[in-house]
């Protein structure tokens, strides 16, 4: 397979065979540096311990509180896949409402399913956020 012929970048003229890494990082870093930290978003001490708790109650991706799968947010659930869930997600985000310890705004995601939400309903990526209501 033929490699792409190097060519300068358009924004730091770096020579590269496609997308520009150092461009990429750069954006990346400060993207970050404009997002409230962790702590600020709600996600400290008390949090780690009652997502702790919750994913193993509630271990697979797509698991809410009343037990059953749900694939609404779960690529895995669609699937027909058990995969282990890594991280208690909000479904209605804090930053447009949700509350964070309730039980029913929770569910059970794996770190792709969780991302993928985040793309898709949020704005990830630099993406405009769909309006509300849209999905």
């Amino acid at each position: 397979m033929a490699l792409a012929p190097p060519r300068p970048c358009a924004r730091c003229g770096r020579i590269n065979r496609g997308p520009c890494a150092f461009c990429k990082r750069r954006r990346d870093k400060e993207s970050d540096a404009a997002r409230p930290s962790a702590k600020e978003r709600g996600y400290d001490g008390e949090w780690t311990q009652f997502s702790n708790a919750w994913l193993s109650r509630f271990p697979w991706c797509g698991q809410r509180a009343d037990g059953a799968l749900h694939p609404e947010h779960s690529e895995c659930v669609r699937l027909g896949h058990r995969r282990y869930a890594d991280c208690t997600d909000h479904i209605v985000a804090l930053k447009d409402g949700g509350r964070r310890f309730d039980r029913g705004n929770l569910q059970s995601l794996c770190g792709d399913c969780n991302r993928r939400k985040g793309i898709e309903l949020e704005g990830g990526f630099g993406r405009a956020r769909p309006a509300r209501g849209s999905r």
